[in-house]
């Protein structure tokens, strides 16, 4: 992948965490997307944190936890 599909992917997560579509903030989105991460990071056994969210959507978590188990 190159470099700019990784800023788009970021740049999208940030503007669903924030709610962000073109017709302004829409927090029901905003709600679903982060209950839907949470839950898939929750289950990692992870921190439900913004980070660690991030890291889910980006796709290093799985890596950090294949990573894990491989050692």
């Amino acid at each position: 992948m190159t470099e700019d599909s990784f800023d788009t992917k970021r740049e999208q997560f940030n503007n669903l965490w924030d709610g962000i579509t073109p017709k302004g903030v829409n927090r029901t989105k905003l709600l679903k997307f982060r209950q839907y991460i949470k839950e898939h990071v929750r289950q990692t056994g992870r921190a439900m944190t913004r980070d660690n969210c991030e890291k889910y959507w980006m796709g290093e978590l799985q890596k950090e936890i294949l990573e894990d188990e491989t050692f």
